[in-house]
């Protein structure tokens, strides 16, 4: 009875998490000049209508081009500090672990207002680059965690044997220690790209008229008019989502890439 129970509210659980996206994925293919579901009719009317907008165009590559940049940033300061914070004790290491979380519990508007102040203090006129600057600050945690997890499990004789053996610091590193740890650093990648390029908060702070991230222009979008075309953005974004983890999948396996099990 408790395991039926137990089942239903699993799938419960389920259905509350997909049901938006099911209404949305329905309503971009609705005939209606607005979102309905169910569907009215069925039409392909608004993704051809997106594929003529330029705009759109543009502000997707500009929000792939700053999730790579992102996820390269974040990951070479990120695993830098946590094998520091793993391998070495030193005072204030406690702190400098919190001060790398904090992302994480201050709110991005908080964030992205702060940033915002601090570019015009010091005249920052590189949209680009201000946008990036606040992914990576945002991201670190994510890649603090996840690889942090991964040097836990990582058996500490492995690189005592490859030091026993003659290898350097810097050869047991990039030979022992980060092949050990490539599913997390893999599954870290996968964090960092998904939240910047989904990162609506603090870029709307950042962004400018020639550098707008693709959540920016769907949110300006809106205030003029909500119309499917919007559902046919976020279908696409959803379908984009979905393929990265589908080639996790298939390239690691996501129990790997998370690193759990062997």
């Amino acid at each position: 009875m408790l395991d039926r129970a137990l089942n239903l509210l699993g799938w419960l659980v389920v259905l509350f998490i997909l049901g938006p996206l099911i209404v949305i994925i329905g309503g971009s293919f609705t005939t209606t000049p607005y979102v309905a579901f169910p569907p009215a009719g069925f039409t392909l009317r608004w993704y051809v209508q997106l594929m003529h907008r330029g705009d759109f165009l543009h502000s997707f590559v500009i929000s792939v081009v700053l999730a790579v940049a992102c996820s390269a940033g974040a990951m070479v300061l990120g695993v830098a500090a946590v094998i520091g914070l793993h391998r070495h004790g030193f005072t204030g290491k406690r702190f400098f672990r919190a001060f790398l979380m904090s992302p994480l519990v201050l709110p991005t508007i908080v964030t992205g207002v702060a940033l915002l102040q601090f570019y015009y203090l010091i005249d920052l006129d590189a949209p680009m680059t201000g946008l990036l600057i606040g992914h990576v600050l945002i991201t670190i945690p994510y890649v603090v965690r996840t690889v942090g997890a991964g040097l836990v499990q990582l058996d500490p004789a492995i690189e005592e044997a490859a030091e026993s053996l003659g290898a350097g610091a810097l050869r047991t590193l990039l030979k022992v220690t980060l092949p050990a740890i490539a599913p997390s650093i893999m599954a870290a990648v996968i964090f960092v790209f998904i939240t910047s390029f989904d990162q609506a908060t603090v870029s709307i702070f950042l962004a400018g008229p020639d550098v707008m991230p693709l959540p920016v222009r769907i949110y300006n979008y809106i205030d003029f008019a909500v119309d499917p075309m919007v559902a046919a953005v976020s279908t696409l974004l959803i379908l984009f989502a979905f393929g990265i983890i589908a080639l996790l999948q298939k390239l690691l396996g996501l129990n790997k890439a998370m690193g759990v099990g062997a």
